[in-house]
């Protein structure tokens, strides 16, 4: 079939879609927006230099993706629970210190939320991070503001997740701080979809790499939301081993790498058992191989190059060890995996 075939299809699909979506606009009456979407709506978009940051709950965040990694935010969730146990002890809980990142704040201060019971939407009194809010504007989450007002999360999907299920699940309506890179808010639906392929801002794939639609997407962010795309899962934990996002790394970078891994013959998950740790790390370790072994301008998906996914030369082996160690993020994702069946 000729390359251009499935593109000018899609093309047309997309049309239609916009045609249908500006039918129904046409019929369907105005909605009442809340003084809070008319807020959002107003929202000035700052610098690259001085970004405009907003305050708003998980459960205001749209995903504009339909699956995340699982076990990535079963490797926070089963580090969370393990410090939990000994709290008192640890200086500086991870729980904490992710949160203090994800609002720019740099690391969470040694002994100031290592209180047992503790909830990230409810931190001790005396919780502090080391910078105020938003002085770390690099680490901190990405939205888009949508057609009425809606908040569409372009990054951070597995953080967010990660908080949303925390202690219990009890952090729904939690407040956490992120930067707006964009408003889109004036568009209609079918140009705000439009706009945001063109930007590279959504991933219309699902778990299984099959396409979607935007009417397809997730209503909310978390674990009983968004599906599990194991492939995502593997990318994580190759990260620092096989390599290392460049400095103005692409949208949805790890999703790239994903694409690629699914057909590498060697890396076919549904005949790995992903909760024997020494199967797992094994397929980790094929994976960063296959990934310094390319070339740089070899091309890995969707026209991304090694180089521009930051592949590695070689396989970090420390990192690796790491990994994998008793202690490491793969030891802590599987005893948690293996904790939800009990």
């Amino acid at each position: 079939m000729h390359a251009a075939f499935p593109r000018a299809a899609a093309a047309l699909a997309l049309v239609f879609t916009s045609m249908a979506w500006a039918r129904d606009a046409a019929v369907a009456p105005a909605p009442v927006l809340s003084a809070r979407q008319q807020a959002l709506m107003a929202t000035v978009v700052g610098s690259a230099a001085h970004p405009r940051i907003l305050q708003v709950r998980l459960d205001e965040l749209h995903p504009t993706q339909p699956a995340i990694g699982y076990d990535q935010v079963y490797y926070k969730l089963g580090r969370y629970a393990a410090e939990e146990k000994h709290i008192a002890d640890i200086a500086k809980p991870k729980k904490f210190a992710d949160l203090c990142e994800a609002n720019g704040q740099g690391d969470v201060l040694p002994n100031t939320a290592n209180v047992p019971g503790a909830t990230l939407s409810a931190p001790p009194a005396g919780y502090r991070c080391k910078a105020a809010v938003g002085s770390r504007p690099g680490d901190m989450k990405t939205v888009v503001i949508g057609p009425r007002g809606i908040v569409y999360l372009t990054d951070g999907h597995h953080t967010f997740s990660t908080f949303r299920d925390a202690d219990g699940g009890r952090n729904r309506q939690m407040k956490v701080w992120v930067k707006v890179s964009d408003n889109f808010s004036a568009l209609g639906e079918a140009a705000f979809w439009v706009r945001m392929r063109e930007e590279n801002k959504v991933w219309l794939k699902n778990g299984r790499n099959q396409a979607i639609t935007p009417r397809q997407l997730p209503p909310a962010i978390g674990l009983q939301s968004l599906g599990d795309d194991p492939y995502r899962s593997l990318v994580y934990f190759t990260r620092e081993i096989g390599y290392e996002p460049p400095e103005h790394a692409t949208e949805f970078l790890e999703f790239y790498w994903a694409d690629w891994l699914r057909g590498v013959p060697a890396l076919d998950l549904a005949r790995v058992d992903l909760r024997d740790a020494t199967a797992y790390a094994n397929v980790i370790l094929l994976a960063a191989q296959a990934m310094v072994a390319l070339q740089p301008d070899d091309i890995v998906s969707g026209g991304k190059s090694a180089r521009e996914l930051g592949a590695l030369r070689e396989v970090n082996r420390e990192a690796f060890d790491e990994l994998i160690d008793d202690k490491g993020k793969l030891r802590h994702a599987i005893a948690y995996k293996k904790s939800l069946a009990q």
